[in-house]
């Protein structure tokens, strides 16, 4: 950020040169001036057209180096950031004194010798600690509309506000309206059911939308799914409002919106229902540790058939079988060394471990490895080299800093509503601490078979298996150190 910063004020205006000129100007002449305010409008007109230097990083790994990820989709928010500053000093009205061109910023420096291991850091928040997952993490998407939703949420009295757009609609509401009802009706749930579960406002605002259900044009859509989810973690142990909000549950629902029916029916201490629902849930995608995390079911974690249910929700065995894998994975990881050794870098790898040390790793962490990374923990017992840090048997089993990072970095993207992410297993940091080398037990980040997902920051990028992984560092590291 520092670099950024220094880039941003070299094309930021002399505030004191403007001073010294304005005042010179004002004592001229009229003729002076004028000749002097065409020589500006020319000189001006050339600074506009200057192009603030640009920062390209190298694919995908010189991206670690942008010293803050900040949102989901700005890897390179500093870069920009520079250049807009550069671009808003060269159109002042008086142009500033040429400055020297900067040299372009090398992509990656010689890598210091290795500290600990990356603590883990907020992806979406950089700066807040990881928090607790909420029970239904609420997805808020601005309707169509937006305006006359704000125009709601701010009036006096919200619910009557809701009441009073609800009246003008005549018959079947158009789908803008639909979404400003719906909208409005799901935003104004989400405080008053963390303060007033199952009270009166949430009773009155579920009668006024389910009233007027029969007009929106779109029950089975986004909106309307967002507005049950909501209304379900909302009605508290009202089984009879429970029952109306399931008489409007769409015929495929969403997984997130079956776990909040689950948590609905565990409030009212409707137990067959409550399993009957986490059954749905489970098979459309929701993992058993959400069902463990979340509050609302935490009575009922003792109990044999929901144990039973959340076991068979588990992933299928892995047999253990290295010998296809030992080579290709022992070749893959000697190019990589040797690749960073011609470029100036060295790892370290830790002594190789057995395999009955890796499976009782495995036993204690409760997890799976895929078999090509058993064999790779027979050849090195985890490693570090260039900014990677590979997981070995001691982080599975112990609460290393490395380990801590990684718990850290799954439970706080669980905890922003990533589906499946908490069953996964940490592999490696890929060196930011929202950079993830994962293996998805189930297949759920993937988006099919289980394997291996590289998360950079919160993109989720499939990788065939752990000697592409391997391949894939090197590569860029060639790329991007090659080019010093």
């Amino acid at each position: 950020m520092a670099t950024t910063r220094k880039k941003a004020a070299k094309h930021a205006p002399n505030k004191a040169a403007l001073k010294t000129q304005a005042s010179t100007k004002k004592a001229s002449t009229k003729k002076a001036s004028t000749k002097k305010a065409s020589t500006k409008k020319a000189s001006t007109k050339k600074a506009s057209t200057r192009k603030a230097p640009s920062t390209k990083d190298a694919p995908t790994k010189a991206a670690k180096h942008t010293p803050n990820k900040a949102a989901k989709h700005a890897p390179n928010k500093a870069a920009q950031q520079s250049r807009a500053s550069a671009k808003k000093a060269s159109t002042r009205q008086a142009a500033p004194p040429k400055a020297a061109p900067s040299k372009k910023a090398s992509p990656r420096q010689a890598a210091p010798p290795k500290a600990a291991p990356p603590k883990a850091a907020p992806a979406l928040k950089p700066t807040a600690p990881a928090r607790p997952a909420p029970r239904v993490p609420p997805v808020l998407v601005r309707p169509a509309g937006g305006g006359r939703v704000v125009e709601i949420l701010d009036a006096e009295q919200p619910i009557e506000a809701l009441r009073r757009y609800l009246a003008k609609i005549v018959g079947t509401a158009s789908v803008q309206e639909g979404q400003v009802a719906l909208g409005s009706a799901q935003l104004l749930l989400l405080p008053i059911a963390r303060e007033h579960r199952g009270g009166a406002e949430v009773k009155a605002l579920l009668d006024l939308v389910l009233s007027r259900w029969v007009a929106f044009p779109d029950p089975a859509g986004f909106h309307a799914q967002e507005f049950l989810r909501n209304a379900f973690a909302a009605v508290g142990e009202d089984r009879e409002r429970i029952a109306q909000l399931l008489e409007l549950v769409p015929a495929e629902p969403s997984s997130e919106l079956l776990l909040a029916i689950a948590c609905a029916h565990a409030i009212a201490g409707d137990r067959p229902a409550m399993v009957a629902a986490l059954r749905g849930a489970l098979a459309a995608g929701v993992t058993a540790a959400q069902v463990r995390r979340d509050g609302d079911l935490a009575r009922f974690l003792d109990d044999p058939e929901l144990l039973e249910l959340l076991d068979g929700a588990r992933a299928p065995a892995i047999p253990v079988d290295l010998d296809p894998h030992l080579e290709p994975v022992r070749e893959a990881l000697d190019a990589l060394v040797s690749t960073l050794e011609d470029l100036g870098q060295r790892g370290t790898l830790n002594p190789p471990a057995t395999l009955d040390l890796v499976l009782s790793a495995e036993r204690a962490k409760k997890i799976q490895l895929p078999n090509d990374y058993r064999a790779l923990l027979t050849i090195a017992d985890g490693f570090s080299i260039w900014d990677n840090a590979f997981l070995g048997t001691i982080d599975y089993r112990t609460d290393t800093p490395l380990a801590k990072s990684a718990r850290e970095y799954l439970e706080m993207s669980a905890g922003y509503g990533a589906t499946g992410i908490d069953e996964c297993v940490p592999i490696a940091n890929w060196g930011q601490p929202n950079d993830w080398l994962l293996f998805d037990p189930h297949g759920t980040i993937r988006g099919g078979e289980p394997g291996y997902v590289l998360m950079l920051n919160a993109d989720e990028l499939p990788i065939d298996d752990l000697v592409a992984a391997l391949d894939r560092i090197a590569r860029i590291a060639a790329d991007v150190l090659g080019t010093n």
